[in-house]
């Protein structure tokens, strides 16, 4: 029975995740996002970088996804846009960090505003108790994820 609602809980997540794409992200008017022309991937590398505000190219390859040498190219754009640096590590001259710049921090601003607003949208044709179910699905859903610890 276990391993059956595994099974249905990996195939509702396998659906959800691109209906989220769809619905919010996909949606956004180029207009609406800086004029920078950053692919999915590096939208999502700044918003971690954001959170994290400094790693090394391995932590911000594991917290995505993405491996290490797809991970060059992705920084490289990011530094050549000025949303990102380079800073050696002064203990271990092998192992540099990537900083999020003031500009990123701008940037990732404005993503945050584009987002939240396109989501209110979205929820804005809801009835309220469906909205309410949202929240209290939403919160428990959090409260779940939260415990598997990855």
């Amino acid at each position: 029975m276990r391993d059956e609602l595994i099974e249905e809980l990996s195939q509702q997540f396998m659906v959800l995740m691109p209906l989220l794409q769809k619905k919010i992200f996909d949606r956004i008017p180029e207009e609406d996002l800086p004029a920078l022309h950053l692919t999915p991937a590096n939208g999502r590398l700044l918003i971690i970088l954001s959170e994290m505000r400094r790693a090394t190219v391995s932590d911000l390859s594991q917290r995505i996804s993405i491996s290490r040498p797809n991970m060059t190219p992705l920084i490289d754009k990011l530094v050549q846009e000025d949303l990102a640096c380079r800073k050696p590590c002064t203990q271990d001259r092998r192992v540099t960090y990537i900083e999020i710049t003031p500009k990123g921090d701008q940037i990732c601003s404005i993503f945050h505003r584009v987002i939240a607003g396109r989501v209110k949208d979205m929820l804005n044709g809801l009835e309220e108790e469906d909205l309410n179910d949202m929240i209290v699905h939403m919160n428990r859903m959090k409260e779940i994820l939260l415990k598997t610890g990855t």
